[in-house]
């Protein structure tokens, strides 16, 4: 092992202490504008530990840890926390953080067999289904997929976008519920031994429940969109509900020309924009 990992491995000491195990490997698992993700291998098993980032907007660890076990007590498939920097005090450490089970699997992809696409949507309504007002440390605010959305340039189709654009984002037109908010095909893995987890719930956020529902539909398209609403509880949504939300998702992508755009236009080729006059 060499000077720079036993450094790292040193400043995680008291986390493991905590836990009775000994950290004997690291490495980098991602990161972005929110947090680093590392992989930590103790003498026991496998943990991923998150760490934020200074001025990240992303959510209080301790809240993210709390609302991760009262939604795995209440039947969904989230990854469960196992300690955050709120009840580990680590000197060397001083950005907040959590730790996680690592999640054997891959992502799941599409189209998604039967059940992942039905616990999937049981997952959605248990996180959906919770008291917004019990959660008000969670911001109020739009997917983080939808930042620097504005205005279009002129034209008949960007007119036609435009109008969308504003109904999706009509304060009179929201369910308001506590959401994923950053819902996308690399955040729901397929367990290696059987299941699913959602990942990462940094950029959770109480807005309006179909944003969730949106994302599973630009990101799978909608056959298994069909499948994961079997698994939802009620019947308060439907296809004809949750479309519009998806092309506006699939629109901001357009417009921020990410990597996904490519993707993005062939969801608004094959489900063109159409609004009641």
């Amino acid at each position: 092992m060499d000077v720079q990992t036993q450094a790292q491995l040193a400043k995680l000491a008291p986390i493991f202490d905590a836990l009775g195990e000994k950290a004997v490997a690291i490495s980098v698992l991602g990161g972005g504008a929110q947090a680093s993700i590392w992989r930590i291998q103790t003498d026991r098993r496998t943990y991923a530990l998150r760490v934020l980032k200074p001025g990240s907007p992303g959510l209080d660890p301790a809240i993210d840890a709390r609302l991760r076990r009262t939604l795995s007590q209440n039947g969904a498939a989230v990854v469960r926390p196992v300690l955050t920097s709120e009840e580990v005090t680590t000197p060397e450490i001083s950005a907040q953080w959590v730790l996680d089970d690592f999640v054997h699997g891959r992502p799941l992809s599409g189209p998604l067999p039967r059940q992942p696409a039905n616990d999937l949507g049981h997952s959605l309504g248990v996180i959906h289904g919770l008291d917004q007002d019990a959660w008000a440390e969670i911001p109020v605010s739009l997917p983080s997929a939808l930042s620097g959305l504005g205005k279009l340039r002129p034209g008949a189709k960007q007119a036609l976008y435009q109008e969308l654009i504003n109904h999706t984002l009509a304060p009179e037109n929201t369910r308001v519920a506590v959401c994923h908010g950053d819902l996308h095909a690399d955040q729901v893995f397929r367990k290696r031994h059987g299941g699913i987890a959602i990942l990462d719930f940094g950029l959770a956020r109480r807005c309006d429940c179909r944003w969730d529902l949106a994302a599973v539909l630009l990101a799978y398209g909608r056959g298994s969109f069909d499948a994961v609403l079997a698994g939802y509880p009620g019947n308060a949504v439907d296809l004809d509900k949750v479309l519009p939300f998806a092309q506006t998702l699939a629109i901001a992508a357009l417009m921020r020309g990410r990597a996904k755009a490519a993707a993005a236009q062939t969801f608004l080729d094959n489900h063109p924009v159409q609004l009641d006059t």
